[in-house]
């Protein structure tokens, strides 16, 4: 489902832990009129992607995700209206947590977004 810098995930996210947003980016400047009150919109970019991803998985398999995302310029391909693109992104702060600890194995959650540049 996702590649960076060409590597999958060693895992796939967990049910609805991969979710894009494409945000369109405007100069301070954008506002409404004092006069008319129409909007005056100046766009610097539009169609910025982000991903936000969910993991959950075993202590060996997180660090491996961990160690994925650890650059700060990466080569992101991902599915979005049924193609691939591929973008250069960085990540966010990650969000780690010990969910579950069955018979001494833990399994960590970690969540991080990836965000165009």
């Amino acid at each position: 489902m996702i590649r960076i810098n060409g590597t999958a995930p060693p895992i796939e996210p967990v049910a609805g832990g991969y979710r894009i947003t494409k945000s369109d980016l405007y100069s301070d400047a954008t506002g409404r009129s004092a006069e008319t009150g129409k909007m005056l919109a100046y766009p610097v970019r539009l169609g910025v992607y982000s991903i936000e991803l969910e993991y959950l998985g075993c202590d060996s398999d997180i660090a491996a995700i961990e160690q994925l995302i650890s650059g700060t310029s990466l080569q992101v391909t991902f599915r979005d209206n049924g193609q691939y693109i591929t973008r250069t992104m960085y990540p966010s702060d990650r969000e780690k947590e010990t969910e579950i600890v069955l018979n001494g194995t833990a399994r960590q959650r970690l969540t991080f977004s990836l965000i165009e540049y």
